[in-house]
């Protein structure tokens, strides 16, 4: 929900619909009419118009003055996906305000939809839906809701800004995979290690002594014959494989077509982290930064996917190659993992694929000529010459 530190709301503003100016250019026809013929009923018409516009003032204004306003929305949202936004307002006044639309004050990188409410009661609260979009990945700031209402006659639209500050994290779009990068499922290729549960019950591990808190069922019997302590079955569970993504992110701001192409880099990654997760693999990231590489140890899980694809989203273009990522990964942390190498040019130096084909398990390159071959950009790609770190305001 909108955090503290929230800006006063503005005082309402009116402007006239295009019915209005219609109905204005009407009234002043007609009272020129009455000045050159003097028909007293033109008159009484004149003032019955000027009358209806001056209520439309007054009723609109007084339909978002006193409207109090709060909004609910995801902390994560992907890029180009809908999500929907929960706005909870307030009516603080007696008599019940009508025809309240909602709008969100964004930039272009968010593609948004109104939300409507028909009636707030008197000093009643009532919840709204909105819908946006957001076509860049990376921080997102959501700034000012307009309240606005042309109520009663829809000749003038009174609108009040409110200042509910929001932040969101656009996390890059998803694609999909044309051909399978991840050779089996990561039960079937995993080696075994003992439970950290007593009582496992996957596959048979070894024997152990009994230790205080083990599960009576898991007693080996005949082995604890004629034993003083009990001897206990010990279960194992499959260690989930390890696999690590190795990103390129060099690229020239002032290219487009090398920003593009890092842009659709990152969206396949953003992809086969989140596959190869939903296939229960211990996955970890390596990328370069300005500050230098970026690396995130492979863990299995959830709160894993959130943590990469919060690396992905605000991942920039850099000036540190693959040399500095590889030279600062572990050895030991790949000599057990799958690896794939998602390069920005087709010629690869041999200093960076020739150590690690010597010390992970199984080498995959991805390169800018084979990646439409491997996967499938399928949501409408953003501007990348747009994507940014920071605020995204109007």
């Amino acid at each position: 929900m909108s955090g503290a530190g929230a800006s006063p709301p503005t005082r309402p503003r009116t402007r006239l619909t295009g019915a209005g100016w219609v109905f204005c250019g009407l009234a002043a026809i007609l009272t020129l009419g009455a000045i050159r013929v003097q028909v007293p009923l033109l008159y009484l018409l004149v003032g019955g118009m000027f009358g209806c516009l001056l209520a439309s003032v007054l009723l609109g204004r007084r339909m978002v003055r006193y409207i109090d306003l709060q909004r609910e929305a995801p902390s994560r949202v992907w890029q180009n996906q809908t999500v929907h936004v929960g706005y909870y307002l307030r009516n603080t006044r007696r008599g019940a305000c009508l025809g309240l639309t909602l709008c969100e004050q964004v930039g272009p990188a968010v593609r948004s939809a109104r939300g409507y409410l028909a009636c707030l009661g008197s000093r009643q609260a009532a919840r709204a839906g909105g819908r946006f979009r957001a076509s860049h990945r990376g921080q997102l700031v959501l700034g000012e809701v307009e309240v606005s209402s042309d109520f009663p006659f829809a000749l003038t639209r009174s609108r009040r800004r409110i200042d509910r500050p929001l932040e969101l994290l656009v996390w890059p779009s998803r694609g999909h995979l044309k051909r399978p990068l991840l050779h089996r499922g990561a039960v079937e290729v995993s080696t075994s290690a003992p439970s950290p549960v007593g009582g496992g019950s996957d596959d048979f591990f070894g024997l152990r002594d009994y230790r205080g808190g083990d599960n009576p069922r898991w007693i080996h019997w005949r082995r604890s014959a004629g034993r003083n302590v009990p001897v206990m079955r010990e279960m194992s569970r499959p260690v989930p494989e390890l696999l690590y993504v190795l990103l390129d992110t060099r690229a020239d701001p002032a290219d487009l077509s090398g920003l593009q192409r890092l842009e659709r880099m990152i969206r396949f990654t953003a992809t086969l982290v989140d596959y190869a997760i939903s296939r229960d693999y211990q996955v970890g990231l390596a990328l370069g930064d300005h500050g230098g590489p970026v690396i995130v140890p492979a863990q299995p899980g959830r709160g894993q996917l959130h943590k990469l694809l919060d690396c992905l989203a605000l991942a920039q273009a850099g000036s540190h190659g693959l040399e500095q990522v590889v030279a600062g990964l572990h050895r030991g942390q790949l000599r057990y993992a799958q690896v794939v190498l998602v390069s920005g040019t087709d010629e690869l130096s041999a200093a960076v694929w020739i150590p690690l084909r010597k010390t992970c398990r199984h080498l995959t390159l991805v390169r800018p000529s084979t990646l439409g071959l491997l996967f499938d950009d399928s949501p409408a790609p953003a501007d990348p010459a747009s994507t940014r770190r920071g605020a995204v305001r109007e």
